[in-house]
């Protein structure tokens, strides 16, 4: 009795794990001509699709003339799960997220999804004239906008490519981290960038940015402002500064490769006799391997310890404390 009970439990288990008894996945498909979706929390309208209440989505197929807004209030939680979709816009950004506690966009495994731009941004927003909120709310400056903690992941191999071809490639006004996923950015602009801080685990990461490559920019609150790489291969190639944040960079994991034509790392913030103030760049451990046409480091504060393997134009850079 007790073993015809166990097998009976075991195979339970079993179809469980293999997806038996679970409901059946539901997408959101997108096509040059419209959006298929009985999804509640969704509205469509022509090729735009509004996401409005927390939950997992999962969106596929391809437009090319599409984008996703994400704008969830009181503060609640939304997954994308992008699978194999490909969306062009050239009116907006292929995803902005207006609102929401957190957003998770996570790249289901053995896909690839491109997301591509390739709309005119006004001379205010290249300069930066405009506040975060209008950005967004008129036009977003990046292919991923965000105004709400950003986290992407993958399952497995799951593959996202971001062609910036109008100014930045993914950012973030709050938070951004990425733990895992091939991850290819090719902007016109700056490649990646966080408001509070990045983060980066893991994934493998090439960057490809006519300006900065990887940078924070917060400057008002203590302790905001700052880029931790913990793991993962990344690879960047910067037109300026391949990374830069204004209180500290930390690298403690990964095999980190910066190409710049300008200037490799960037700490700091310029004081009032023009010197960089208050940055502190920290190689705790990783792999670090750094080619600039200008300064490669540039930082007020610099430590380096024995686990990290630092190389700055083919020359080994020593311990320091």
């Amino acid at each position: 009795m007790k073993r015809g009970l166990f097998l009976i439990l075991l195979l339970c288990s079993m179809l469980l794990l293999g997806g038996c008894g679970q409901e059946e996945e539901k997408l959101i498909t997108f096509s040059d001509s419209e959006i298929k979706s009985d999804l509640i929390g969704v509205s469509i309208d022509g090729t735009t699709l509004t996401i409005t209440q927390s939950g997992t989505y999962t969106i596929t197929g391809s437009c090319k003339e599409g984008n996703i807004i994400v704008d969830a209030p009181n503060g609640k939680s939304i997954e994308l799960i992008l699978n194999d979709l490909n969306l062009t816009c050239s009116k907006t950004a292929p995803i902005v997220i207006k609102d929401g506690s957190m957003v998770v966009i996570t790249l289901k495994e053995k896909t690839q999804s491109i997301l591509t731009d390739d709309h005119v941004y006004s001379e205010t927003v290249q300069q930066g004239e405009q506040s975060a909120d209008t950005l967004l709310e008129s036009v977003p400056d990046a292919a991923i906008s965000s105004r709400s903690p950003l986290l992407i992941r993958a399952g497995g191999d799951g593959k996202l490519v971001v062609n910036a071809n109008s100014y930045n490639g993914i950012v973030s006004t709050d938070t951004l981290t990425i733990e895992s996923g091939v991850i290819n950015v090719n902007a016109k602009n700056h490649g990646i960038r966080g408001k509070d801080y990045v983060l980066i685990s893991g994934g493998v990461i090439t960057v490809k940015a006519g300006e900065d490559g990887i940078k924070a920019t917060n400057t008002e609150r203590a302790g905001l402002g700052y880029i931790n790489f913990k793991g993962g291969v990344i690879n960047i190639q910067a037109g300026d500064e391949a990374i830069f944040a204004p209180r500290s960079v930390n690298f403690s994991g990964g095999t980190i490769t910066v190409k710049s034509k300008n200037i490799g790392i960037k700490v700091g913030t310029k004081g009032a006799d023009d010197t960089l103030k208050g940055g502190t760049l920290n190689f705790f451990a990783g792999i670090i391997d750094i080619t600039s046409s200008d300064d490669p480091i540039l930082a007020e504060k610099q430590t380096k310890q024995s686990a990290a393997l630092v190389t700055v134009n083919g020359k080994e850079l020593s311990d320091t404390k």
